[in-house]
């Protein structure tokens, strides 16, 4: 999710529990003497001992999700019981309070649980809001943006989009033009429209979100955003079936690629990792629901009665907890198929550091000649990547981890298509188009400007 400046936000830090200056770690002693205040003297005591609830459950050393849940459990009921009268006072702590209760929750995959607080949070903040107008997006529609994104993840995606409508709407109220909030929010909301089938609603937004990139827009333009978006809108329109459109944004992105330097800073650098996150793993839904019903092989590390559906989710990573583990299954499945073709190992962590990588080599490994085994093996790798990228939790890292990774897919893709070069192209561009944004992203402007010229030379 992003604050409405365009920058994520994670739920663990979007209030902050770290110690103010002056004041001392809160522990178990320190609670219980704001229990004694709070028996004496409830109209200050209160409000202090749930401030410190959660506090305490934000401590270091930082306590497991499922010992944090008690003490912000507390909290959430202090704070029910101090705006149930209809008071106003206190409506801001207690969103904050029921936000951070639901990511605990969600940690410890208490998911019902967790949806009914950011229900509750969503609520809470809009009734604060409502009694005190903010001109910015406003905390509550940053905690409706998480509630989408929970309701999406129990299937519930009618709501999700309910949600993430509302969240559009506030943020093209506040937003400047050429603002990336709303950028943000109209990709939200067409993943999740994706999601509910609902896809002429979702070339809507898709629209609406290029369009809102492109006013306001001054020259030149030194931010990757434009690139990003329309690049990863070309791989959509590729997969609806409207080559003509891809073509066109593919050109757009390039053209905006141009006006990059040669080498970008990590300016917002969150944000570009989350939009590139998400237009990746969007790229990648198709390949994933497709496999569910594949025979052998492609059909490996997918359990049919429980289908991968990427959405976009809670912290700088972007994904939802609990999918985030069941992107985790399969995974080594998935990796030891790759081995064997390749003969190479490959990592089967999360992220793997440096060291957990292949050894270098005097060159990359041979790759099969047979056309149908090379098929396989991008398909192979690409879904093994784009599950990589969902278990990434660290941007930086991803990226210096990744292009690596989609660069052999490109290599792979370049090796069939040379099979036979009057063949389908749209596999290497894709590859191409999902290599590029991971370049700008970590500021290879130039090659990404590369990169993608030698995608449009394919699609057109």
């Amino acid at each position: 999710m992003t604050t409405a400046h365009g920058t994520p936000s994670d739920p663990d830090h979007a209030a902050p529990r770290a110690r103010r200056p002056g004041r001392e770690p809160v522990t178990d002693e320190t609670v219980a003497r704001f229990r004694v205040q709070a028996r004496t003297d409830p109209a200050s005591g209160l409000p202090a001992l749930a401030e410190a609830l959660r506090d305490r459950a934000y401590g270091e050393p930082r306590p497991r999700p499922e010992e944090a849940v008690p003490f912000l459990e507390e909290s959430a009921g202090i704070y029910r019981a101090l705006v149930a009268d209809g008071g106003t006072e206190h409506l801001g702590a207690a969103a904050n309070a029921l936000a951070s209760l639901a990511l605990k929750y969600s940690l410890a995959h208490a998911d019902d649980l967790a949806l009914a607080a950011r229900q509750e949070a969503a609520d809470l903040a809009s009734r604060a809001e409502a009694a005190r107008p903010v001109p910015d997006l406003g905390r509550a529609a940053v905690l409706r943006a998480d509630l989408s994104h929970a309701l999406a993840e129990a299937g519930r995606f009618d709501e999700a989009v309910d949600a993430a409508r509302a969240v559009a709407a506030r943020s093209r109220a506040v937003t400047e033009p050429g603002g990336s909030d709303l950028t943000w929010r109209l990709l939200d909301l067409t993943v999740l429209l994706r999601l509910a089938d609902r896809t002429e609603e979702a070339v809507a937004a898709e629209h609406e979100a290029l369009a809102w990139l492109r006013e306001g827009r001054t020259e030149p333009d030194r931010s990757p955003v434009p690139a990003l978006r329309t690049a990863g809108a070309a791989l959509w329109f590729a997969d609806l079936g409207d080559p003509g459109q891809a073509h066109h944004l593919l050109a757009e992105a390039a053209r905006a690629c141009e006006r990059l330097p040669a080498r970008g800073g990590r300016g917002n650098f969150g944000f570009l990792e989350g939009l590139r996150g998400a237009l990746f793993a969007r790229s990648g839904v198709r390949d994933e629901q497709a496999a569910a019903d594949a025979p052998d092989p492609l059909a490996l590390g997918v359990d049919p009665g429980r289908r991968l559906q990427p959405v976009l989710g809670l912290s700088l990573h972007h994904w939802s907890f609990s999918l985030r583990d069941s992107f985790q299954d399969g995974l080594v499945t998935l990796a030891r198929a790759v081995e064997a073709v390749t003969g190479v190992p490959e990592p089967t962590d999360r992220l793997p550091d440096e060291d957990d990588l292949p050894e270098p080599t005097d060159g990359p490994p041979p790759l099969p000649d047979d056309r149908e085994l090379l098929a396989a093996l991008g398909t192979l790798t690409r879904r093994l990547d784009l599950r990589r990228a969902v278990l990434g939790e660290h941007p930086t890292s991803y990226a210096r981890t990744a292009l690596p990774r989609l660069r052999r897919s490109v290599r792979i893709e370049r090796r069939l298509h040379a099979t036979d070069p009057a063949a389908d192209t749209r596999r290497l561009v894709r590859a191409l188009t999902d290599l590029a944004m991971a370049q700008l992203v970590h500021g290879d402007h130039a090659d990404a400007t590369g990169t993608l010229h030698e995608a449009l030379a394919l699609a057109g």
